[in-house]
Order: structure tokens, then sequence, then C-alpha cells
């Protein structure tokens, strides 16, 4: 990613200098250039004004930073600020992706009058059934999560399918890829798939993956700065699928700093979620979609889809009594599925409503929908992180603190000298989801991300409950005096982070 954005620098830099010397050196150019942007930048702002969905937050931040910085602002916004529910899929990718999703949404479902009553309003909203028969654990931070996956991993039969936002080559990406590679030599399947902004693997690391039989693809590379229009459109999916009857998905990326190996952090707290049973094949349906949308090739689909690959991929055994409901969605859909899903959740709450989110930025709505709960009288805890592992979304973050204190939130700092990174929503100790979103404006608008449903108190819900009053005792609680206090430039410094945060 450094490399991306130090050419990306280098650019802008080298357009900035030339402009200024050919301004410098004429005068008649000047106003020609000067009117020229001011005619572009007014029809950008005009175009975010009237015909674009986004949120008034990311409008008003590209109209602030085309204003103030027109040269920068303007090419900014061509790379990376373009709508993405106007990205046009090719042929091949609309064809093969509807084949996959249709042959997971035709097998045999609940009816659902049987479902939970939550589920069957997210069912409607994004077409994506609640499932029952599933065993599913909740596994907390890194150690016990790679633990759980190498030793699945070791026990692949038939395929492996993995895919992740942020691989590293260090010491567990390393063990995780020797076991692919161990597994590909015995004849099990194997598709890797990792996110082209986020992963930056060096050939010496894939090729011997390659080399076994593995199959390796990259999701959305940012080779060309024509591609890199897609550089704010990132894959933040996170999926594990074992021979179709076991997968993993969560908050955890695969590198050291998962198993609180950096010097960054004393201690790096996270979450992520192992499932057995019918609720397996929705986390298939996501990753394979991805996986036909890189293959972008005809007929792709056709292996998986057949009544062979039915029963290969798409054909787990119920496991257990605890239902799970999947919902993936991403910023090349017209809805925004997986935050409306996540906000029909919180409109539940009778008692509470408990959130862990590493990046707190929400839009207009999901701010609007926290604030009415909390001041309708439900108990609301929000644990944030102490200690930032990016400045800007952590003081973006920090800039809500005081609006949701007022509403009535009681808002937390997790440990300083540690960073927590679970992606958790719980619902008056009933009701659960967890997954790869956070509770911001990237997840809800520019990443394609995946929260999993859980329901009716069950054990895994249980354990979320019982995680969060641990996380609760190693936070702190922000006061409104304390918020009140703050020094005026880290006021100016939090207020600027969650102008800019919807756009980056």
């Amino acid at each position: 990613m450094l490399r991306h954005l130090k050419q990306i620098a280098i650019i802008i830099v080298l357009i900035s200098l030339l402009s200024y010397v050919l301004l410098y050196y004429s005068t008649t150019l000047f106003y020609i250039v000067g009117i020229v942007l001011e005619i572009i930048g007014v029809l950008i702002a005009l175009s975010l004004l009237l015909f674009d969905s986004r949120g008034t937050n990311s409008k008003v931040a590209w109209i602030a930073v085309i204003i103030v910085l027109p040269i920068i602002g303007i090419i900014s916004f061509f790379f990376f600020g373009r709508n993405p529910v106007k990205r046009k899929f090719s042929h091949h990718q609309y064809k093969e992706m509807d084949k996959i999703q249709q042959t997971v949404r035709n097998l045999p479902s609940p009816m659902l009058s049987d479902t939970p009553e939550l589920s069957q309003q997210i069912a409607h909203l994004t077409n994506s059934m609640p499932l029952h028969g599933n065993d599913i654990t909740i596994l907390t931070n890194g150690n016990q999560t790679f633990e759980a996956i190498l030793e699945s991993l070791k026990n692949a039969n038939n395929h492996i399918h993995m895919q992740y936002y942020i691989f590293r080559d260090d010491k567990i990406g390393t063990e995780i890829r020797d076991m692919l590679i161990k597994k590909a030599q015995a004849g099990v399947e194997v598709r890797f798939l990792y996110d082209g902004w986020g992963t930056k693997l060096p050939n010496r690391f894939i090729k011997p993956l390659i080399d076994a039989g593995a199959e390796v693809e990259v999701y959305d590379p940012i080779y060309s700065f024509w591609i890199a229009r897609t550089a704010n459109l990132r894959n933040h999916r996170k999926i594990v699928v074992i021979d179709g009857q076991t997968a993993f998905t969560g908050g955890l990326n695969v590198g050291e700093e998962y198993r609180s190996n950096t010097g960054d952090f004393s201690f790096w707290r996270d979450s992520h979620l192992k499932i057995e049973g019918l609720g397996v094949r929705v986390l298939q349906e996501s990753f394979l979609m991805d996986w036909m949308y890189t293959k972008n090739q005809a007929l792709a689909a056709d292996s998986f889809v057949s009544n062979k690959g039915i029963q290969q991929y798409f054909s787990p055994v119920k496991d257990g009594n605890q239902w799970a409901q999947v919902v993936y969605g991403g910023p090349y859909d017209n809805e925004r599925l997986v935050r409306d899903a996540m906000l029909d959740l919180i409109d539940t709450a009778k008692k509470s409503v408990s959130i862990i989110s590493p990046y707190f930025v929400p839009d207009e709505e999901s701010l609007a929908v926290l604030r009415r709960v909390a001041m309708s009288g439900i108990e609301v805890n929000i644990i944030l992180p102490g200690k930032g592992d990016r400045g800007l979304s952590f003081h973006g973050s920090n800039a809500y603190i005081e609006t949701m204190i007022k509403a009535g939130a009681k808002m937390h700092a997790y440990d300083k000298t540690a960073f927590i990174h679970a992606k958790i929503m719980i619902v008056d100790n009933e009701k659960a989801a967890i997954g790869t979103a956070n509770f911001d404006v990237r997840s809800f608008r520019l990443n394609h991300e995946l929260m999993v449903f859980l329901y009716d108190s069950s054990d895994a819900v249980n354990h979320l409950v019982q995680d969060f009053k641990n996380d609760l005792y190693h936070s702190t609680l922000y006061t409104l005096e304390e918020m009140k206090n703050k020094p005026f430039l880290q006021r100016l410094q939090e207020q600027l982070s969650s102008l800019f945060s919807p756009i980056l």
C-alpha cells in the first residue's frame, strides 16, 4: 500500500509543480487554468448535490477538498470519488455471479414464518435467508483463532477457499501458506483470494503456492493509475471455507499483529467465528461471488453449480441447533445491505445495545438511529479503542463521543496500551451480529463487507455477551465534562478527521 501511496503522491507533486511553473510564467494561462478548474469544480459539486446518492458527509467532504485544494481535489475525485454504484461489470461477471447466487438461493430453506422475527425482516431486506442447524464457536483473539483455522485446514479433504483483506508474509502468514501448499500437493483444491490494496505479497511468497497447484486471484489490483479508480473500494471480507462444511469469518486478518506480536500495542483484542452447519453455504456463496468477479471468464461458475458441484460445495451437513444469517454486500449494490441489516438489529432493542468497533464514523442515518435509541432510555454501551492504529480514523471516531454521551449513551475507551479490533453488536443480550464491518462510513459504503446475525440467546450470543463484559472491565468510561474540556487543537483535529473520514 505504501508503494502505491508514494506513486500517487509523486504524481500529485509533479502535477502541482508543473501547474505552478506554468502559472508563474504565464498570466494568461493563470486565468485560463483558474477558470477551467473553477468550471470543473462547480460541475463536480453540482453533480454531487443533484445526482449522487452518497451521504451528505461524503458530499460535503469532497466539495471542501475541491474548494480548498482544487488541483489535488479534482485529481483525487476522479481517482477515488466516483460513485461506486455506477460501476459496470462485464457480461461474464454478471452472468457467472448470477449463476452462483441463484443456485444458492434456490436451495431448500426453512419457511420464513418459522424463523426468528428479526431474521424475517432482514431476509426481506437482503434476500439472505436465516438457516438453522449450525454449531457456532466464538473465537476470542488471535492465537485461538489461528489455532482453530490451522487445525481445520489440516483436516481438509476436498477443497479450501480462503479470502483476506490483509495477509502478511510473516510467521503466521507463512505457516498458513505452507499448510495450503501441503494440502494442494495432496490433491485438495485450493483457491486463495486477497485484496489488491490491503495485501502486497511478493512473488517469492506466492509462487510456491501456485507451483503446488493452488489457484490465486487478486481482488481489484492497482497496477495503473486508470485502475486506481477502484483504490477506495476494497474487499474487507475475511472468509475461510473448508470442504463446504466448516467456515470462519470475523475481524482477524492474517498477520503477527493479530497474535499481539507487535511493538505498537501490548495486546490486540479481536473476535472471530467458526461455523459448522447449513450457514456455511452462504459464506461459500460470498466467496465464490468474489471469485467469479476476479476470474471474469465465461463458464467460470459451471463446475460449482452443476449437480456434482452443488453436492461438493453447497451441501453442508446440519450440525447443531443455532441460527445463522449471513449478510454480505458492497459498494456496487444499490442498497447498503450490511449497514441496513445492522440498523434493523439496533431498532429491535428493548433494553440494551452493546457495540464494539475499532472505527466509529457513522453516517447521518446510523448516527440518528443510535442517538434515538439512547434517548429513548435504552442502555447503549459502545467500546472504542483507547489508542488508535490510524490517526485519521481514531480522531474521527473520537469526534462522535460527545454527541453520543449527550444522547444518553455510555462511551468507553478500551485499554490505552492495547487495541480493540472486534466488530460486534449485541441487542438485549439475546441477538447479535459479528463479522467484518466496522461502524463507519467506509464499511457502510466503500468496502465489501459481511456480518453474521445470531439469534435466540444461543451459546454464541452468550459467549459474545460475556466477552463484552470482560472488555468493559478493561475500559474506561468517558465523561461529558472530559469532552467539554478538550483542548481546542484536539477538538479541531477530531472535527477535521470526522469531515474527511467519509472519503478515505
